[in-house]
């Protein structure tokens, strides 16, 4: 977007990876008293580490005093508000101004699919439209969207189509219920995690959860090798996919669920098999 590194200010978390609104408008004030114009304010609906969710109302309030941009990144986390559970976590992502989501992601299509949402189109228009006199005849009317008005890229494919059929081939209640499922198949996932003897819940949010093998008499380091151990040992001799991620600087196991097709048995035997290489760590 060309803005330089120095210009972007990147604040600090909470324990569960969440921006605090006073800081941010103090450092909001901080700039202005320096010369420097702050322009927008970028919240996460859904990390994609751990599905960390900013306080929205707090944030859109902020920036509505302030005369700021208020952007969210939701690719991972946005569709959850399909679902009422994921429409209370997600609570002020109404009021963003612009916000990105990710269809190929909880929405369940192929690649590629990724889309940015603004709440006047004019916006996308003033920016990125073109008045050459060869695209004088793509001009159909206020009735008519025209996508290269839209963004940089002139020459594209439809990729919407398979949103679009998709939706009407299944209906949005099929969709909630997948979403749906992923939320219920995270929540036992963590309840799992929470009463097992070896394993730590770090967090949960959403659909996502960030656990590690900790029997409470490791290391920091001897729990980071175990840990990348039993990843490994997942990867190559299991059927779960299973990632890592970084968590208030620890390692730990991330368990992502939104196949459309997962069941509770996957979850719990995934845990199970973390657990069975937990066993034999501390043997």
């Amino acid at each position: 977007m060309g803005i330089a590194p120095d210009r972007i200010r990147v604040l600090p978390t909470d324990a569960a990876g969440r921006i605090d609104p006073v800081g941010v408008s103090a450092a909001i004030i901080a700039d202005r008293s320096e010369g420097c114009t702050p322009t927008v304010v970028c919240a996460n609906a859904g990390t994609a580490a751990a599905g960390a969710v900013d306080p929205l109302p707090e944030l859109a309030e902020v920036c509505a005093a302030e005369g700021v941009w208020f952007h969210i990144d939701a690719a991972y986390g946005g569709f959850a508000v399909l679902a009422p559970r994921g429409a209370v976590a997600l609570e002020g992502i109404e009021r963003a101004d612009s916000l990105n989501i990710d269809p190929h992601k909880w929405l369940f299509q192929l690649y590629e699919a990724g889309c940015i949402l603004v709440r006047d189109a004019g916006t996308l228009e003033h920016a990125f439209s073109i008045g050459h006199d060869v695209l004088q005849d793509a001009v159909w009317g206020t009735r008519h969207a025209n996508p290269a008005d839209r963004g940089i890229q002139l020459s594209r494919s439809f990729r919407a189509l398979k949103v679009w059929m998709s939706i009407q081939a299944f209906g949005m209640a099929a969709f909630r219920a997948a979403i749906d499922n992923g939320l219920d198949l995270a929540e036992r996932a963590a309840e799992y995690v929470r009463d097992s003897s070896t394993l730590e819940l770090v967090s949960a949010s959403l659909s996502i959860v960030c656990f590690r093998i900790n029997p409470g008499d490791l290391s920091e380091d001897a729990l980071t090798d175990v840990n990348r151990e039993a990843l490994a040992r997942i990867l190559w001799g299991e059927r779960a996919f299973l990632t890592s991620t970084m968590v208030n600087g620890q390692f730990v196991l991330r368990l992502c669920i939104i196949n459309r097709n997962s069941t509770w048995d996957d979850a719990r035997e995934t845990l199970q098999a973390v657990e069975r290489y937990a066993a034999e760590a501390i043997e």
